[in-house]
């Protein structure tokens, strides 16, 4: 008699409520930073009020690394690859840096600052409940 062999599967872990909840928010949040990216073009191309070339260098070159950076974040957000989650940050912390730090050169933009901030924070714990494990049962 021949003895049968075990067959091993494997079962993917089902995500949690976290983790479902991150993923929904980050598409959110790519369709945020879309619509800033296109904004920024906007005012690039002349679609606003105001002009671009009447704008100051330092805030064309904010505007324009606003506009690419905002774009390429939603892109990587959309994604879901590491790359986006950073530009995400990095763009977000920019742009509150510009209209807190440098509100003399860049205006106040508290609305954008608030906003920011929030989807953050909001990010911020959502990547933590979703990392961490949850207690084994025993």
């Amino acid at each position: 008699m021949i003895a049968a062999r075990d067959e091993i599967t494997t079962v993917a872990p089902q995500p949690d409520r976290y983790q479902i909840a991150l993923f929904y928010y980050e598409i959110v949040l790519a369709l945020l930073m879309m619509a800033l990216g296109l904004r920024q073009w906007a005012v690039i191309v002349g679609l606003t009020a105001g002009t671009f070339e009447a704008m100051p260098v330092v805030v064309k070159i904010a505007t324009m690394y606003l506009a690419v950076a905002d774009l390429v974040a939603a892109v990587g957000l959309w994604m879901r690859v590491a790359w986006g989650r950073v530009i995400f940050i990095v763009a977000a912390v920019s742009e509150i840096g510009l209209h807190t730090a440098f509100v003399a050169t860049y205006g106040t933009n508290w609305v954008l600052v608030a906003v920011h901030t929030v989807a953050l924070a909001v990010y911020a714990v959502l990547a933590v409940l979703a990392r961490r494990r949850p207690a084994e049962t025993a």
